[in-house]
């Protein structure tokens, strides 16, 4: 079942306006629209709980999202805004004294409200498109391009206002179709930046302060230096990796997380590197396919050509290795595949999900014929 948005808290203001006459003038209007807000965090749509649940399917589904795509990630945060503070949002008002959010709860799309917490600032861009996929994107602002574009230092991040959908929507988010919510993408080092910042501004009692501004402004100067070089090391390390030579080892290694992101980075060397546990998962499926020492996984991935898969697939983004590895595998073994691995790991949605991407890959096959 979706979700009902409550009444418009326009509509609740008009009422009073209408039965207190002269009553929405002045300081009383500021008065009236705290008790619109009040009473409209009272409605049946507002239910804390409720929320709670459907915030944490939305993360789960996030978090299952990204894995599936094979991309790294440090942590997804989620939480649900608080009666008192949905309350004092919608009370807000411009300069020229009009209600900022009037319609209430309807306009207010970070109820729920998601942060997926990055290593670097190049997979921002990949984790947007993936989770754009997922849900319906209503609005999607680059923070740190704008602020970047106008010269300016400070917050960065990216900015997504999602919605669950009514159709096809996520498998554990089906009950949940109509919300949205607001996901913050950013990196670790700005995710820093800006918790301290909040901190210090909205909570503290010297954040106008010229001496505090300027430092922050300094701090976020050598924070986005940082993260490039972040940025630079990932690209580095991945390029020695594929073109380092291969040490020799014993026959019959067996395959471990660390020794298959080898592999990876050889066999792979233009995809994103995936999360560690990501790699430590593909272990335990390609034992599930006899594949269970380094000599054997070499051998296999070598042997693969990616390039016809992802022409396959048409991935809007570039994918880790770890999704690239579950692709040609499925797409090589088929059924046999698909049943070997449906319970590997802890995702109760992975066969489903197997059988969907099967259908495009043979789809895409098909189609290449075809042409």
């Amino acid at each position: 079942m979706g979700w009902t948005r409550p009444a418009k808290l326009g509509e609740f203001e008009k009422d009073r306006c209408a039965r207190r006459p002269g009553s929405c003038e002045g300081d009383t209007i500021e008065r009236v629209a705290v008790d619109e807000a009040d009473s409209a965090v009272q409605q049946p749509g507002f239910g804390q709980q409720g929320l709670s649940e459907a915030a944490l399917a939305i993360r789960n589904t996030i978090v299952g999202r990204l894995h599936d795509d094979g991309l790294n990630h440090h942590d997804v945060q989620f939480r649900v805004k608080s009666a008192a503070s949905a309350s004092e949002k919608m009370s807000r008002r411009d300069n020229a004294g009009e209600l900022k959010y009037p319609g209430g709860l309807e306009n207010l799309d970070d109820l729920i409200g998601v942060r997926v917490i990055l290593f670097v600032e190049s997979d921002i861009e990949a984790v947007a498109i993936a989770l754009s996929s997922a849900f319906i994107c209503h609005d999607d602002e680059d923070k740190t391009a704008m602020m970047r574009k106008n010269g300016g230092i400070g917050y960065a991040g990216r900015h997504l206002t999602l919605e669950v959908p009514a159709e096809n929507p996520p498998v554990n988010c089906a009950q949940y179709s109509g919300h949205r919510f607001e996901v913050q993408i950013r990196t670790v080092l700005q995710h820093a930046w800006a918790e301290f910042e909040h901190d210090i501004r909205f909570k503290g009692s010297s954040g106008d302060n010229a001496e505090i501004s300027r430092a922050f402004t300094m701090a976020s100067t050598l924070i986005e230096l940082a993260d490039q070089q972040f940025v630079n090391i990932a690209d580095t390390l991945k390029r020695l990796q594929a073109e380092g030579a291969i040490e020799p080892v014993p026959e019959f290694q067996k395959l471990d997380a660390g020794s298959l992101q080898g592999v990876l980075n050889r066999a792979f060397p233009m995809y994103r590197s995936s999360k560690e546990n990501q790699y430590d998962w593909m272990v335990h499926v390609l034992a599930a396919n006899g594949i269970d020492t380094v000599t054997a996984a070499e051998d296999w991935f070598q042997s693969i050509d990616a390039r016809k898969v992802a022409k396959l697939m048409a991935y809007r983004f570039n994918p880790g290795q770890v999704r690239i590895a579950d692709d040609l595998l499925l797409q090589s073994l088929g059924e046999a595949y698909v049943n070997a691995t449906k319970s590997v790991g802890s995702d109760r949605n992975r066969e489903p999900k197997l059988r969907a991407r099967l259908r495009r890959l043979r789809d895409g096959w098909e189609g290449q014929q075809d042409e």
